[in-house]
């Protein structure tokens, strides 16, 4: 029986880089490319359905939409860097029409340039320096150019396509401000609705209505944590068709309003609320 039951991630930063302690997530895809460096200890990861066990020293380069989850036990640390695909200049065609032959590789198949560039691009994870991302796109772009250099790739005769369970999340996640119902996203898709619905309670262990309500509260809450607008604002971006319908579904989840979670999010309680998510 198949066990992976992936969600869609929304990620509003274009760009991130920071050292992860312990790093453990579920399976999931979003339209980003994502770097992995593992600059302490071992931990595993599974990236489109194939497993890889990860060393001090080791990369792995995850392409977007490729379903894909980390694990790991004890101190291990490991480097993230995550960037939007239109932030990657020329090489969103070279991510879009070639493949690594592998996309896990040990640091020293990079030149000693580009190790360089990696040193640095870890020092800067590792010490949480906040910076813009136009300071270290040259460093993303120097590291993409050598890996694209050393590491073998092979050219797709097309880009890859995505399969129907990750094109019916990617839709969701990119008109969750809307009015979704399975009738009008299964039309849109090309399938029927009840396929939609079987696709969820076989492969994501989850209703529709359930799935879309989760997403639109994530949202909420990042942007209740990270934003200054309104719960009325909040609400109705997220596709709540009114505040009643909000506070409803909000309390039913987290058993505080959201004024209320705001409140707790700027208090320093992130660690506790994040269980809640």
């Amino acid at each position: 029986m198949n066990t992976v039951k992936p969600f869609y991630e929304s990620r509003k930063k274009v760009y991130d880089c920071h050292v992860w302690w312990h790093p453990n997530f579920p399976f999931h895809l979003h339209k980003h490319m994502e770097f992995v460096h593992v600059t302490e200890g071992e931990m595993d990861a599974t990236v489109a359905g194939v497993n890889y066990h990860l060393i001090t020293g080791d990369c792995l380069m995850i392409y977007p939409n490729q379903i894909h989850s980390y694990s790991s036990v004890g101190e291990v640390g490991m480097l993230l860097i995550i960037a939007d695909m239109d932030s990657i200049g020329e090489f969103q065609k070279e991510l879009t029409y070639y493949d690594m032959e592998s996309p896990h590789f040990r640091k020293n198949a990079l030149s000693r340039y580009g190790q360089m560039v990696l040193d640095i691009l870890s020092d800067i994870g590792l010490n949480k320096e906040l910076r813009p991302f136009r300071q270290d796109k040259g460093l993303l772009m120097a590291l993409l150019a050598d890996m694209y250099e050393n590491v073998p790739v092979i050219k797709k005769d097309k880009p890859s396509d995505l399969n129907i369970t990750q094109k019916l999340l990617q839709y969701i996640n990119d008109n969750i401000t809307g009015e979704l119902t399975a009738q009008k996203v299964a039309k849109e898709l090309g399938i029927s609705p009840y396929y939609l619905s079987h696709i969820f309670s076989s492969q994501l262990n989850i209703s529709f209505p359930s799935y879309v309500a989760q997403q639109r509260m994530i949202m909420a809450c990042n942007l209740l944590k990270d934003s200054r607008k309104t719960v009325t604002e909040i609400s109705y971006e997220c596709g709540f068709p009114n505040m009643r319908t909000f506070h409803r579904c909000f309390q039913k989840r987290y058993e505080c309003t959201p004024t209320q979670w705001r409140e707790w999010s700027h208090k320093g309680m992130d660690e506790k609320l994040r269980h809640q998510l």
